[in-house]
C-alpha cells in the first residue's frame, strides 16, 4: 500500500473524485477550484476503479458519490475498511436525509455533504477539518505504536479500523481477520457474550466503554485478563466519529486479587468447623469448579499405609462416582513419576501441565478401553503434600479435564497456599477429635473410678461387717461352743476374702508400675492346672457346681513362675465357678497347641454379652454394676490374668455366645524351647508385647536411634526392641546426657521418656528443636510416658514430639510409629 501524503494544507493536495456522472464531476471540480484549495483532482468513474486507484496511489482525501451503479459508496467504505486503506472519505450525495448521514458516518465516512448544499466554502471547511482530524489520527497511531498496550480504533458503528503492532503480535490475527472476526477470535468463550452485550450497549448510548475479559495470547495460547477501555471521539456537532480504545494486561493483578480473595474465603470456610467430614465437604465446595473440574484428598492411615481417597468431588456431582471408579479400577503405582503415592513418599509438590492422559495410559494399558471413565481422565493436574508436625499426612490433588485449560506454576503456588490452610484445618479437626476422645475416655475413667471406689467400699465393708460383728459377739462371752466355732470359721473366711482383695489391688499396682517379678524356671503345666483345680474344688462342691479336668499328661514343660501361673488358672476357675449357677459345669483342659500349650477354662454359666466382650480384660470393668450386682469382686481378676499371661509371652482369649450361654477362656503359653530360661528377673508388663512376634514388623536397619530414659530396665527394653528390628541404638540416662549424645551421635530419630529427674523430657525436646537441622534439630521424636491424660498428650505434641505413646509400650506399635516417622514404613 502506498504511503499517505502528509496532509499539510500548505502543500498541493491530491484528491480522488469518485462519481459515475460526468456533469456532477465537472460541478465538483468547479467547486474545488473556487474553494481556494490547491489540489490535483484525479477522477474515478465507479467504486471498483476507486479501490484500485487507492491501492496503487496516494491521496489526501476522497470525494465519494453515494449513488453509483454496481458498487455504491457504502460498498467502497466497507472495502476501504476491509483492506485497511487509511485515506479519509467525504461523502457527496443527492440524498440529504439524516438516516443516510448516520449510516454513512457509521460506515466510516469522515464527513457528509449533500450535493445540493455543496459550496466552495463548505467544501473548503470540510476538507480542512477532515485533514486535521486525519493528521490527529496519524499522530495518535504513531503514539499507539510506541505504547506497551494493545491499541485499537473503531468507526461509529463499532467496526475496527485500526490496531497497533502490539495488538497484531499478541493476537496473531491478520488485518482481515481482525476486521471480520473481531472479538470472537480472541475473547474467551465464557466472557464473549457479556463483552459483546456491553459493547453493543455503548454503541447505542454513546457512553465510555470499560470491561474485563480474558484474551487469548497467540504465542502460547494462554488466556490473560485485560482491562478494555474505549472512549468516543465526537465532531463539533457532538456526533461520534470514532472510538479510541486500549487493552491493558491486568492478568497478574486480577489473579493475585482473586487468589487473595479465594484464600481469605478458604480460611473462613475451613475454620468454620472442627469436624473433619464437614471440613472436607467445605473444601470440595471451594475447589470445584473454581480451581478445577475435580479434586481429591488422600490421607495416610494412622499406621502410615497408603490411603483410599478421603474426599472426591467433581464439578458435576453425577460424575463423582466415575472419579471414585477411576481410583478403584486403576490405582496409581507408587513408582509412577507423577502420582499421589510419590507425593506422599517424597513430600514434594507436582505439576503436570499437559498430557496426563499419556500417564494414565501407562497405568491402564494402551489398548484398555476406558469407557465412561474417558469423561473424567485429567488433562492437567497439580498436587501438593499436606503436613503436620513436619510429617506428611496426606496430599491434595486438583485436576482439569477436556481442553479448556492447563495448569501453570502460578496455579501450583495457589494450591500450595490452599494446602497450607487445609493442613491447619485438618490438623485442628484431628486434634479436636483426639481431645474429644480423650475427654470421653477421661469421663469414662472417672465413672469407672467412682464405680470402682464404690465397689471397693462395698467389697471391704461386707467381710468387715461379719468380722467385726462376730468378734464383738466372741468378746461378749455369750456364745455357745458351737457358735464360737462357727464365729471363728466366719471370721477366718472373711479375712481370707479381704486378703485376696488386697492381693489383687497390690498386683494391679505392681503391674501399672512395671514391678511384677517373675521367678522363671521350667514348669510342668500339668502340675499348675492340677494344683489350681485342687484349690477351688471345695468352693465348687459347696456351690453345687461340677468341676472337671481334661488334662494331657504329656504336655511339655513351659518357662514361667509356677506361683503366678497357678494364680492365672485359679483366677479363671474361681471366676467360672462364681458365674455358674448350682448344677452347672466348669471344665479345665490342658493340651498341646502348636509350639506351646493351651489351657482352657469353660463354664455353662452366665456368659458375656457381645458388646462387653472387647472390654472383659480391662481393669475395673464389670458387666454388672451398681446396687443390682449379683456377684462380688472388684473386676480386677481378668485384668491380672491377662498381664501375667503376657509377661510369660503368652496370649489369652475370651469367647462367649452371649448371655446365658457360658464362656470359654483360652490361655496359650510357649514351650520352654521357645522361651529360654532367664532366671529371676524384673519384667515390664509389655516386655514381650503380649506374646506377639516381631515377624512382619518394619525393618529399621541402618536407622540411628537415641533412647533417653532414666530407668535402666526401660532403656534396656527399648534398646532390645529397636535392635531386634535392625536399628543402631545409643542410650542416655538423662536429658543432659541425651543432648551430649545428640552432639556426638546425630540421631535419625529420638525415643524419650518424659518424667525424668533434674530435667524432664519436655525441656529436652525443646532444647533439641532449638538446634539447626544439620545438628539433629528436626529429628523425629517419640514421647514414651506413663502420663496418659489428654493434657499430657497435648503438652508432648506442643513441646515438639511428633508422637505420644503411653506406657506400657507395645513393641509393635513403637516400631511402626518410628518407621512411619522416618519413612521406613512399606507401602500397602
Amino acid at each position: 500500500m502506498p504511503s499517505q501524503p502528509s496532509g499539510d494544507m500548505s502543500d498541493s493536495l491530491r484528491i480522488l473524485l469518485v462519481d459515475d456522472d460526468e456533469i456532477d464531476r465537472m460541478g465538483v471540480q468547479r467547486v474545488v477550484r473556487a474553494s481556494g484549495l490547491t489540489a490535483e483532482v484525479v477522477e474515478a468513474f465507479d467504486g471498483a476503479e476507486a479501490i484500485g486507484m487507492l491501492r496503487a496511489q496516494a491521496f489526501d482525501v476522497v470525494l465519494l458519490d453515494f449513488r453509483m451503479p454496481g458498487h455504491d459508496g457504502l460498498w467502497v467504505l466497507r472495502e476501504v475498511a476491509r483492506r485497511g486503506i487509511g485515506t479519509p472519505i467525504i461523502m457527496l450525495t443527492g440524498q440529504g436525509d439524516e438516516h443516510t448521514a448516520v449510516e454513512l458516518m457509521k460506515a466510516g465516512a469522515a464527513d457528509y455533504i449533500a450535493k445540493a448544499q455543496l459550496t466552495a466554502e463548505l467544501l473548503d471547511q470540510s476538507v480542512r477539518q477532515t485533514l486535521r482530524l486525519h493528521l490527529a489520527q496519524q499522530q495518535h497511531r504513531t503514539l499507539a505504536e510506541a505504547l506497551p498496550l494493545l491499541v485499537f480504533s473503531a468507526r461509529p458503528d463499532g467496526t475496527c479500523d485500526y490496531v497497533n503492532r502490539r495488538w497484531s503480535e499478541y493476537t496473531g490475527l491478520t488485518w482481515g481477520e481482525t476486521v471480520t472476526e473481531g472479538w470472537k477470535a480472541i475473547c474467551h468463550p465464557e466472557d464473549l457474550a457479556e463483552s459483546l452485550r456491553q459493547w453493543d450497549a455503548v454503541l447505542q448510548n454513546g457512553q465510555p466503554f470499560e470491561s474485563s475479559s480474558r484474551m487469548r495470547r497467540h504465542t502460547d495460547g494462554a488466556w490473560r485478563w485485560h482491562l478494555i477501555r474505549a472512549m468516543p471521539l465526537r465532531n463539533p456537532h457532538g456526533r461520534i466519529i470514532q472510538w479510541l480504545g486500549t487493552c491493558t494486561d491486568i492478568d497478574d493483578q486480577k489473579r493475585a486479587t482473586e487468589a487473595l480473595s479465594f484464600l481469605a474465603e478458604a480460611s473462613t470456610q475451613l475454620t468454620a468447623s472442627l469436624d473433619r467430614a464437614a471440613t472436607l465437604e467445605r473444601l470440595a465446595g471451594l475447589i470445584v469448579p473454581r480451581l478445577g473440574d475435580w479434586c481429591a484428598i488422600y490421607l495416610l492411615q494412622e499406621d502410615g499405609t497408603r490411603p483410599e481417597p478421603a474426599m472426591l468431588a467433581h464439578a458435576d456431582p453425577s460424575l463423582t462416582p466415575l472419579v471414585r471408579e477411576l481410583h478403584r479400577r486403576h490405582p496409581l503405582p507408587a513408582d509412577l513419576p507423577f502420582s499421589y503415592p510419590r507425593v506422599l513418599r517424597t513430600g514434594e509438590p507436582e505439576l503436570v501441565a499437559d498430557s496426563v492422559e499419556a500417564l494414565v495410559r501407562q497405568v491402564v494399558g494402551e489398548d484398555t478401553p476406558l469407557g465412561p471413565l474417558e469423561r473424567i481422565v485429567p488433562r492437567s493436574w497439580v498436587m501438593v503434600p499436606l503436613r503436620a508436625q513436619r510429617r506428611v499426612f496426606g496430599a491434595l490433588r486438583v485436576c482439569v479435564t477436556g481442553t479448556s485449560r492447563s495448569y501453570t506454576q502460578r496455579d501450583l503456588e495457589l494450591v500450595q497456599e490452599l494446602g497450607r490452610r487445609v493442613e491447619i484445618a485438618l490438623d485442628n479437626a484431628r486434634l479436636f477429635e483426639v481431645a474429644k476422645e480423650e475427654h470421653q475416655r477421661a469421663e469414662q475413667a472417672n465413672r469407672a473410678k467412682d464405680e470402682f471406689l464404690a465397689t471397693l467400699s462395698h467389697e471391704l465393708r461386707t467381710p468387715l461387717t461379719a468380722i467385726l460383728g462376730w468378734t464383738r459377739m466372741l468378746r461378749s462371752g455369750q456364745l455357745s461352743p458351737e457358735k464360737q466355732a462357727r464365729a471363728l470359721e466366719t471370721v477366718e473366711r472373711n479375712a481370707q476374702v479381704q486378703t485376696q482383695l488386697i492381693e489383687d489391688l497390690l498386683d494391679v499396682s505392681r503391674i501399672i508400675a512395671g514391678k511384677v517379678r517373675l521367678d522363671v524356671r521350667p514348669v510342668s503345666p500339668l502340675g499348675v492346672v492340677e494344683a489350681a483345680l485342687d484349690s477351688v474344688r471345695p468352693t465348687a462342691e459347696a456351690k453345687g457346681v461340677q468341676l472337671y479336668g481334661e488334662l494331657d499328661a504329656g504336655a511339655d514343660l513351659i518357662s514361667g513362675d509356677p506361683d503366678r501361673l497357678q494364680q492365672v488358672v485359679w483366677n479363671l476357675l474361681t471366676n467360672a465357678i462364681k458365674f455358674t449357677p448350682r448344677g452347672g459345669r466348669v471344665s479345665a483342659r490342658l493340651r498341646r497347641a502348636g509350639t506351646g500349650v493351651a489351657i482352657e477354662v469353660e463354664d455353662t454359666g452366665q456368659g458375656i454379652p457381645p458388646d462387653f466382650l472387647p472390654y472383659v480384660f480391662e481393669r475395673f470393668r464389670q458387666f454388672e454394676s451398681g446396687l443390682v450386682r449379683k456377684h462380688g469382686g472388684l473386676g480386677l481378676g481378668l485384668s491380672i490374668v491377662r498381664h501375667i499371661t503376657e509377661l510369660h509371652g503368652g496370649t489369652i482369649q475370651a469367647h462367649s455366645e452371649g448371655e446365658g450361654r457360658g464362656a470359654r477362656f483360652t490361655v496359650t503359653l510357649p514351650l520352654v524351647t521357645a522361651f529360654p530360661e532367664h532366671g529371676r528377673t524384673s519384667v515390664s508388663p509389655s516386655t514381650l508385647d503380649g506374646g506377639k512376634s516381631f515377624t512382619g514388623m518394619p525393618e529399621l536397619r541402618g536407622l540411628n536411634v537415641l533412647v533417653v530414659d532414666d530407668a535402666p530396665d526401660a532403656r534396656e527394653f527399648l534398646t532390645t526392641v529397636l535392635e531386634t528390628c535392625g536399628a543402631q541404638v545409643v542410650t542416655a540416662a538423662s536429658a543432659a546426657e541425651g543432648m551430649e549424645q545428640v552432639q556426638r551421635f546425630r540421631p535419625d530419630a529420638v525415643v524419650s521418656d518424659v518424667g525424668m529427674p533434674g530435667e524432664d523430657g519436655y525441656s529436652f525436646i525443646r532444647r533439641l528443636r532449638a538446634l539447626p537441622p544439620a545438628q539433629g534439630g528436626q529429628s523425629p521424636a517419640i514421647a514414651v510416658t506413663a502420663f496418659t491424660r489428654m493434657d499430657d498428650r497435648a503438652r508432648a505434641l506442643l513441646a515438639g514430639f511428633q508422637s505420644h505413646l503411653p506406657k506400657p509400650i507395645e513393641p509393635s506399635e513403637l516400631v511402626r510409629v518410628l518407621a512411619s516417622l522416618t519413612g521406613r514404613l512399606p507401602p500397602g
